[in-house]
């Protein structure tokens, strides 16, 4: 039965591991910054550079510009805390190469944040303000107040340590509202503790005893946020704030009163409490053990004195990085005890190792300085190279805007001159189409001219014609008129020669008379073949020149006889002759006009004009 139960309890367990695989789900870059960022709060170091590393092995990559500075700056912070300053000065070289220029505003914020905290830690107040600065310029139009916070924490603290109170409370007080805003607890913690040291200043500048009694108020303020956000309050902070209310009735209260010194007691215990766990460096467990063997020593219990101071006394000398500060106190602390307690050799061994933490801390105060004018011209040269690489950045924003200048002028003259041409080609369209509505025009009215001078030709054609046929007509009467008068003027000649014979002296001249008037006829036929001349001019000129003018006045006649269409027979009655005779004389006339024999005289000199 047991068997069966283990084996059960085997098959669940793989099978929830096997279920967790599959649904596991690939780590991010910013869920590895909030996992490290509470780390931190829980002063767990180890975890925190953990999981900051994993986070930048996720590397560059499609992650945001904004997220990989926020590591960058957590990265800084994390050594500057456990004072590797190589470290911290590695990422701080390399934040600039890594966020670049065409990063988003957060991104450069946060650069100029790690840049601010980094000279904050090494004492360099300018290049700290002036990094904290361009931060914020960074931002003036985004909405960011976690890092207006930061950046305004970090210049209050650079001129608290200048002494200006004015800017101190300036800065801490924007950086209360904008962590508020932000709902960054742990920045307004501290932020109340810092408004709780301006407190102080104005305090000791002016001696108002409303700033003094203002200093705790301020401190319990950063105490409640701690109780109302435990989880977003980081322990160091909620320790440091109760020793900082312990050394307020240290300082301000007298001493001597019982309550006073359990005020002390209560506060330093608290912190003690919280923060026991966590302090690797017991740097604020001995200042707490300080102040309670201070407590012990005016209540004239040296033992316990020398007890709280000797434990911080040990472990700090046993932490990899003690600070000399509290060494060189909790020793003098100790001196003093030993000299209360009339053992001056313990006091003399503690004094020469009290003056052996003071030379560490010249030593380190050396160390310092050389670190902060390496420091200082190392950001005098990456000033440099951040202005160059913002003159280039800017040089090649200019040429992007002239090239989109350019561009802009080519599509506008493109443009235009599409639209020029569009304007042509319309123009030139519509000409064409005048010029082709001008063609049909020409060609209508040339087609109605032709029309018309066909027209006039046809009717010219037609009179022509009509004249002709009219000039024909008139010309066989008149030949008519002209044979007529001539049969008559032979028959008149052939009666005178009958009649002659007949002829009396009763009717001599008689016969004469009467042929003479009708020989005067004669000279009328003659007129008409005149006018038959002049009607047509070119009849007689042109037979005459083919005949070589051997045609007789007779053979003339004959011809036009022709011309007029009269037949043989009619030939023969106007001359009074045998129809053998005018083919005789048309025999003679042909042979005289050189005509061949196939060719009919008729319808030659019908068609001859």
């Amino acid at each position: 039965m047991q068997l069966k139960n283990s084996v059960k309890l085997y098959v669940c367990v793989l099978l929830s591991l096997v279920v967790s695989a599959a649904y596991a789900q690939p780590p991010t870059l910013r869920g590895l910054l909030d996992e490290a960022y509470q780390a931190r709060l829980l002063s767990d170091y180890s975890r925190n550079i953990t999981l900051l590393r994993a986070a930048e092995s996720l590397g560059e990559g499609n992650q945001s510009k904004t997220q990989w500075a926020e590591l960058i700056m957590e990265l800084t912070k994390h050594y500057l805390v456990e004072a590797q300053y190589d470290s911290a000065k590695h990422f701080v070289a390399q934040a600039h190469q890594r966020i670049g220029t065409a990063a988003p505003p957060a991104a450069h914020a946060y650069y100029h944040l790690t840049q601010a905290t980094y000279y904050n830690y090494l004492d360099i107040g300018e290049l700290a303000i002036e990094n904290a600065q361009q931060a914020l310029r960074a931002i003036r139009q985004e909405e960011y107040p976690a890092l207006r916070a930061r950046a305004s924490y970090i210049l209050y603290g650079v001129y608290s340590t200048w002494d200006n109170v004015a800017l101190c409370e300036k800065y801490i007080q924007q950086a209360i509202e904008n962590a508020q805003q932000a709902e960054d607890y742990e920045l307004l913690a501290n932020s109340y503790n810092g408004k709780s040291v301006v407190m102080e200043y104005h305090f000791k500048k002016e001696g108002d005893e409303v700033y003094r009694d203002s200093i705790p108020y301020f401190l319990q303020r950063s105490l409640e946020t701690y109780r109302l956000h435990p989880q977003q309050v980081a322990v160091r902070t909620y320790a440091i704030t109760n020793t900082n209310l312990a050394n307020y009735f240290f300082k301000y209260h007298t001493i001597q009163r019982a309550a006073t010194q359990d005020s002390i007691l209560r506060y330093a215990q608290a912190a003690k409490s919280a923060y026991e766990p966590f302090d690797r460096n017991y740097d604020i467990l001995a200042n707490v053990n300080g102040l309670m063997a201070e407590v012990a020593a005016v209540r004239g219990d040296l033992k316990t004195a020398e007890r709280y101071l000797m434990d911080a006394y040990t472990r700090l000398n046993a932490v990899e990085f003690p600070s000399n500060y509290n060494l060189v106190n909790v020793t003098q602390g100790l001196i003093d005890v030993y000299l209360k307690s009339g053992e001056p050799d313990q006091a003399i061994e503690l004094y020469k190792k009290k003056e052996e933490y003071r030379q560490r801390i010249f030593d380190a105060s050396q160390v310092e300085q050389a670190n902060k004018l390496e420091s200082f011209y190392e950001n005098q040269k990456l000033s440099l190279e951040v202005r160059e690489a913002e003159q280039l950045a800017s040089s090649r924003r200019i040429q992007l805007f002239l090239l989109i200048a350019v561009c802009v002028f080519l599509i506008a003259t493109l443009w235009f001159l599409r639209n020029s041409f569009r304007n042509k080609h319309k123009l030139q369209l519509e000409r064409n189409l005048r010029l082709r509505e001008q063609q049909e025009d020409l060609e209508q009215q040339n087609r109605l001219q032709a029309k018309l001078q066909e027209e006039a030709k046809a009717r010219l054609l037609s009179e022509q014609k009509l004249l002709n046929m009219q000039m024909e007509q008139m010309q066989r009467e008149s030949m008519a008129g002209a044979l007529q008068i001539e049969r008559k003027n032979r028959l008149l000649l052939q009666l005178r020669e009958k009649l002659k014979k007949l002829e009396t002296q009763e009717n001599t001249g008689f016969i004469d008379r009467m042929i003479r008037e009708e020989l005067r006829l004669e000279e009328r036929v003659e007129q008409s073949v005149k006018e038959f001349e002049n009607i047509h001019p070119d009849f007689f000129k042109k037979l005459k020149a083919q005949s070589a003018d051997r045609l007789t006045a007779l053979e003339l006649k004959h011809c036009a006889y022709i011309h007029l269409k009269l037949s043989t027979k009619e030939i023969a009655t106007a001359f009074h002759i045998e129809p053998k005779s005018v083919r005789t004389s048309k025999y003679r006339i042909k042979q005289k006009l050189n005509l061949d024999k196939q060719v009919d005289l008729d319808n030659y000199l019908q068609e001859l004009h």
